[in-house]
C-alpha cells in the first residue's frame, strides 16, 4: 500500500508560486529557450558579432591608426599578419576594419529592412485573415499579383526612384519583402480567431482592432519572429546583390555583400578576401537560423518542458 508523504504548508505556497510564475508566456519562453544550447549560442554570437561591429572598427582606428577607407597603395595586397589579421586587399586597406565597419552596415539594413518587412506583412495579414470573406480574397489576390512579379525587378525600381540613401535602401527592400509574412500571418489567424479565447473577447464587446492587436498578433509570434531571422540573411543578400549592380551601399563605404564580390573577383589569387567576409555572413546565418528556430519553439504555447 503506497503511503502519501505529508505536505507543510509552505510546500503549498511554494506550489502556487511555481503555478503563478508559469502562466506567463514570456517567463516559460525564457526557461525553455535557455535549455536550447544551440540558440543561446547563437544569440550569444549574433550580439557578440553585433558588438564587435559597433566598437571594432574605432579599436582597430586607436590601436593601428588606420580606418576602413584608408589606403596603402605602396602595401598592397598583402595575406594576414600581426598588423593586418584578415590581412589587405588591392588598394592596401585593411580587410579586419573593412569587414567590421560592412558587418554593421549589413546588419543595419538587414536588421531595418526585415522589421519594415515584418511589421507590414503582419498587419496586412491578420487585418486579411481576420475579416475573411471578400476582402480577405481582395487583400490576398493583391499579394498574389505582387508575388507574382519580379522581386528584385521591383527593388530595383524602388532604389531608382527613392535613390542610393542607405535609409531608402533598407525602406526598398522592406516594402516588397512583407508578402511571404503575410501568407504565414493570414494563415495563423485564421486558425486562430475561432477560437475560444477570440469568441470570449468578441463576446465581451472588445473590438475587431483590439481582438487583431491585443489577442490575435501576439499569438503568432513564434512564426514571426523565425521568419523575422531568416529575413535578415536574406535582406543581406539583396543589399549585396544591389551593391554589385551599383544601387546599393556606395564606395568607399563597404558591407558584408559588396566586400564578397569584389573577393570574388580575386578570390584565385587573394584568397583571404572572399574567405573572411563570406565566412563572417556564413557564420550570421547558421546562427540566426539556430536562434529562430529555439525562439520557435520556446514561444509556441503547445510546447512542454
Amino acid at each position: 500500500m503506497s503511503t502519501l508523504s505529508p505536505v507543510s504548508p509552505g510546500d503549498d505556497s511554494q506550489v502556487a508560486c511555481d503555478l503563478i510564475a508559469g502562466t506567463s508566456l514570456w517567463h516559460d519562453a525564457w526557461r525553455r529557450l535557455r535549455k536550447n544550447r544551440m540558440a543561446v549560442a547563437g544569440g550569444i554570437f549574433v550580439m557578440a558579432l553585433t558588438l564587435a561591429c559597433l566598437v571594432g572598427p574605432w579599436v582597430v582606428a586607436a590601436t593601428w591608426g588606420y580606418g576602413y577607407e584608408t589606403q596603402d597603395l605602396n602595401y598592397g595586397a598583402q595575406p594576414p599578419t600581426w598588423s593586418h589579421w584578415f590581412g589587405t586587399d588591392f588598394f592596401g586597406r585593411d580587410v579586419l576594419t573593412r569587414v567590421l565597419y560592412g558587418g554593421r552596415v549589413s546588419l543595419q539594413v538587414g536588421l531595418l529592412a526585415a522589421f519594415v518587412s515584418a511589421t507590414l506583412g503582419t498587419v496586412y495579414g491578420a487585418v486579411s485573415g481576420y475579416a475573411g470573406g471578400r476582402i480577405d480574397t481582395l487583400m490576398m489576390r493583391a499579394v498574389d499579383i505582387l508575388y507574382a512579379l519580379p522581386y528584385m525587378f521591383l527593388v530595383i525600381i524602388l532604389v531608382t526612384i527613392l535613390g542610393k540613401n542607405l535609409l531608402l535602401i533598407f525602406l526598398a527592400l522592406g516594402l516588397v519583402g512583407w508578402l511571404m509574412t503575410a501568407r504565414i500571418v493570414r494563415g495563423q489567424v485564421l486558425s486562430l480567431k475561432e477560437r475560444d479565447f477570440v469568441r470570449a473577447a468578441r463576446s465581451l464587446g472588445t473590438s475587431d482592432i483590439s481582438i487583431v492587436f491585443r489577442h490575435l498578433i501576439p499569438n503568432t509570434l513564434g512564426p514571426i519572429i523565425v521568419y523575422f531571422t531568416l529575413t535578415v540573411p536574406s535582406m543581406i543578400l539583396q543589399e549585396a546583390f544591389l551593391s554589385f549592380l551599383g544601387l546599393g551601399v556606395q564606395a568607399p563605404r563597404p558591407s558584408l555583400g559588396a566586400l564578397i564580390n569584389d573577393g570574388a573577383n580575386h578570390m584565385v589569387v587573394f584568397w583571404w578576401e572572399l574567405v573572411f567576409p563570406g565566412s563572417v555572413l556564413a557564420a550570421l546565418l547558421f546562427c540566426l537560423n539556430f536562434l529562430g528556430d529555439g525562439l520557435r519553439d520556446a514561444l509556441d504555447p503547445q510546447m512542454k518542458g
